[in-house]
C-alpha cells in the first residue's frame, strides 16, 4: 500500500483539509469529525481497494482501513496539514456536538461505563465459575478458598458506586478523587448494606431536623451518577466565587460536604427508587411478555445500534446485576443474538455476491460479529444492501425469542457472541449456543431466500468492450439514448486501462475515457450543473441534464500540488453549457510536479444507467474543435 497516496486521496474524498474539524484513529479505522458530511465523495472513497468500508456513526465519519495499516495511513493523511490530531476521547467529545440530545445522553453513559466493563466482566466470570464449581462439587461452598474467591467475585459490584463515580467525573467535569470519595460515602460501613436491606430503614439519624436513613448504596447505579453530575455543577460554581488563595481548601471541602448531604437526603433515595423501578419494570416485562419481548428486543436491537442509543444499555444492565432481587443480566443474551445474526447475514452475502470487494469485506465482518463487533457488517455490508439487514433483524428476533424462552442470562455486561460464553449463567450454556446457531443460521438462510440487489457490475467488462486507439480524432462512444459528451480537453484519447493509476485503470471509480492533453484548457463536455469543485482544483464533478454524472480528473496525483498551476472558472451549483470554460491548467508544471498529465473523464454512475451497454473507441467529426463522445 502506498500510504501517502491513500492518505491524501482519503483526505480529498472527505472534502479536503478545510472540511475536517479533527481526526483520530483506533485499531482499525480512521475517525473524522467533519464540518459537512455532505461533501464526502462516497463513490470514490468506497471505490478504493484500501477502504474496507466507510460510514457515519455517532457523530463521526469512520473509514475502516484495517489493523496495522490504519496508523500509517493516518500519519500520511495528516502530514503537511494543519488538521487537528485528536485523541480518541477528544474525538468522541467533538463528535458529540453533532448528535441530538438523546444520542448525546447515550454516549455519555457509554463513556462512563465502557472503561469499567473489564472489572465487571472479570467479576462476572469468576462469579459464574464459582457457581458452577459449587454445583458440581468441585469446591466446598463453606471452605476458606470459596469465601475468599466469592469476595473477589462480588467486589466490583459492592464497590460499583466508586468505580462509576471515578469514571463519571471525567464526563461531568468534576474532580475524580472527590467523586470517588463521594462514592465511598454512599457505601460507608456505617450504612446498612443495601443488599441486606432491613434494619437500616428503622435506624435513621436526625440531621438538622431531617431524618437520614442509614442505608448504603452498594451496587447501585443511578444514585451515584446523579450525585456526581450534581457535584460537577457545585464544584464549578464554587470555583467562580471562592478566592484563588482559598480555592484548594474551601472548594473541595464545600463540594464534598454539600454533595454528600444532598446525596444522602435526596439523590440517594430518589435514585434508588428510579433504578429499582427500571429494573423491576424490565423484569415484569421479561416475565410477562416472555418470548414476545425477546423477539421484539432481538429484532430491533440492530436498528437501535444505528442511532447510537444502545450505549446507554450498559447502565441498565449494571442495574439489573446490582439489584438484589434480580442479580442477573437477561438483556445481554438478546443483544448477543442480534449481533451474531448480523454476522449470519454478512456471511450469506459473502457466498452469494460476485463482487470481489464486497466479498473481501463480508467475510471478516461476519467473523467479527461472532466476536461481538458489528459495525463493519451493519454499515459496510448489510445496511447498504438493506435486505440482509432485514434478514439479520429476523434472525436476531428468532434467537432473542429462544434465549428468553429458555431463560438464558449472563453475569456481567459488555461481552456478546462467542466470547459471551465466558459469562453465561450456570445452566444456560447449551441454550445460549443453540440461540447463537438459530440467530446466525436464520439470518444466513433468510438472506439467501430474500436475495439482495447489488450495485450494477462493470457493464463494459461484462460485454467485452471493444477498445482501439486511432492516431488522430478519437472518441469514446457508449451506445444508448443519444446523449453526446464532448472531450473536456484537446488531445489524444486513450483507453482508461492505459491510465497510469490503478484506481482509474481498473474502473474502480467508474468507466469512461482518458485524454493525453495538448493544451491546458478544460471545458464542459455537457450541458449540466457543477456538483463539486475539489478544494485542490484538480478535479470537477458535473451532472448532465440527462442524469449522467461525470468526474473530470486533471492529471494523475495532481492533488499533491494543492491547486498550484490550476485556475477555476466555476463553483459548485453553477449551470454550464457544453464548451464553457471550467479550468485552465499549466500542463508543463503538472508534468514536472505530478505523475502524469493524462486526464480521465469518468461516468461515475454508469452502474445506475442500465442503457449504457459498452465502450467503443473509433473516429468522429470534431464539433467546435472538441472531440465528441456519443452516449
Amino acid at each position: 500500500m502506498d500510504y501517502h497516496k491513500v492518505g491524501k486521496k482519503i483526505l480529498a474524498c472527505v472534502g479536503g483539509e478545510k472540511n475536517v474539524e479533527s481526526v483520530s484513529h483506533c485499531a482499525t479505522r480512521l475517525r473524522f469529525v467533519l464540518k459537512d458530511e455532505g461533501k464526502v465523495n462516497h463513490q470514490e472513497l468506497e471505490g478504493m481497494d484500501e477502504v474496507k468500508s466507510a460510514f457515519s456513526s455517532a457523530g463521526q465519519f469512520q473509514i475502516i482501513i484495517g489493523q496495522g495499516a490504519v496508523n500509517k495511513v493516518y500519519k500520511a493523511l495528516v502530514e503537511g496539514t494543519n488538521i487537528k490530531q485528536a485523541s480518541l476521547s477528544e474525538s468522541k467529545k467533538e463528535a458529540m456536538k453533532h448528535m441530538n440530545p438523546l444520542q448525546r445522553f447515550a454516549r455519555v453513559l457509554s463513556n462512563i461505563f465502557v472503561p469499567i466493563i473489564p472489572a465487571i466482566v472479570a467479576s462476572g466470570l469468576l462469579m459464574g465459575l464459582l457457581g458452577m464449581s459449587k454445583t458440581f462439587g468441585w469446591i466446598d461452598g463453606g471452605s476458606g478458598v470459596f469465601m475468599l474467591l466469592d469476595m473477589f467475585s462480588n467486589a466490583a459490584f459492592v464497590f460499583l458506586p466508586i468505580l462509576i463515580a471515578f469514571s463519571a467525573a471525567k464526563e461531568f467535569d468534576a474532580n475524580p478523587f472527590l467523586a470517588a470519595a463521594l462514592g465511598g460515602i454512599l457505601i460507608h460501613p456505617a450504612l446498612q448494606n443495601a443488599w441486606t436491606l432491613g434494619e437500616g430503614v428503622k435506624n435513621a439519624i436526625t440531621v438538622m431536623g431531617l431524618k437520614v436513613s442509614m442505608v448504603g448504596y452498594q451496587g447501585t447505579v443511578l444514585p451515584i451518577l446523579i450525585a456526581v453530575w450534581v457535584m460537577g455543577h457545585i464544584e464549578r460554581g464554587l470555583r467562580k466565587i471562592v478566592p484563588n488563595v482559598l480555592d484548594i481548601i474551601l472548594t473541595p471541602f464545600l463540594t464534598l460536604m454539600s454533595t454528600a448531604l444532598v446525596s444522602l437526603l435526596v439523590i440517594g433515595p430518589v435514585g434508588r427508587l428510579l433504578g429499582d423501578g427500571i429494573s423491576v419494570g424490565l423484569q415484569v416485562l421479561y416475565d410477562s411478555a416472555g418470548v414476545v419481548a425477546g423477539i421484539i428486543f432481538g429484532g430491533f436491537y440492530s436498528a437501535i445500534v444505528i442511532t447510537g442509543i444502545h450505549h446507554s444499555f450498559h447502565a441498565i444492565e449494571a442495574g439489573l446485576l446490582a439489584n438484589p432481587g434480580i442479580g442477573k443480566n437477561f438483556l445481554l443474551p438478546i443483544w448477543s443474538m442480534a449481533n451474531v445474526a448480523q454476522g449470519g447475514a454478512a456471511m450469506a452475502v459473502y457466498f452469494k455476491t460476485k463482487n470481489k470487494k464486497l466479498k473481501s469485506i463480508a467475510a471478516p465482518a461476519s467473523i467479527s460479529c461472532l466476536l461481538g463487533i458489528t459495525e463493519a457488517a451493519i454499515f459496510g455490508v448489510n445496511l447498504k444492501l438493506m435486505k440482509p439487514f432485514v434478514a439479520a433483524a429476523i434472525g436476531g428476533a428468532l434467537g432473542g425469542g429462544y434465549v428468553v424462552l429458555t431463560k438464558v442470562a449472563m453475569t456481567a455486561v459488555g461481552v456478546t457472541g462467542i466470547p459471551g460464553t465466558a459469562i453465561v449463567q450456570q445452566g444456560s450454556m447449551l441454550h445460549y449456543l443453540i440461540g447463537l446457531a438459530i440467530a446466525f443460521g436464520g439470518a444466513f438462510a433468510i438472506t439467501f431466500l430474500l436475495g439482495f440487489k447489488e450495485e450494477a457490475g462493470d457493464p463494459y467488462k461484462e460485454t467485452n468492450a471493444e477498445v482501439s486507439v486511432e492516431e488522430k480524432k478519437e472518441y469514446a462512444e457508449t451506445v444508448a439514448k443519444g446523449q453526446t459528451l464532448y472531450a473536456p480537453m484537446k488531445g489524444k484519447i486513450i483507453a482508461l486501462e492505459e491510465v497510469p493509476d490503478k484506481t482509474f485503470a481498473e474502473g474502480l471509480v467508474g468507466k469512461g475515457i482518458a485524454i493525453d492533453p495538448e493544451d491546458g484548457m478544460v471545458v464542459s463536455p455537457v450541458d449540466g450543473t457543477i456538483t463539486h469543485v475539489f478544494e485542490t482544483k484538480h478535479a470537477i464533478a458535473i451532472k448532465a441534464e440527462s442524469g449522467i454524472e461525470l468526474l473530470i480528473h486533471v492529471g494523475i496525483e495532481t492533488v499533491k500540488m494543492q491547486g498550484e498551476g490550476f485556475t477555476t472558472f466555476v463553483k459548485k451549483g453553477d449551470k454550464v453549457k457544453t464548451g464553457d470554460r471550467l479550468l485552465e491548467v499549466d500542463l508543463d508544471l503538472i508534468r514536472k510536479k505530478a505523475k502524469s498529465a493524462i486526464t480521465p473523464m469518468i461516468i461515475t454512475n454508469a452502474g445506475e444507467l442500465k442503457w449504457i451497454e459498452k465502450l467503443k473507441i473509433g473516429e468522429a467529426d470534431l464539433k467546435d474543435e472538441l472531440i465528441s463522445v456519443e452516449v
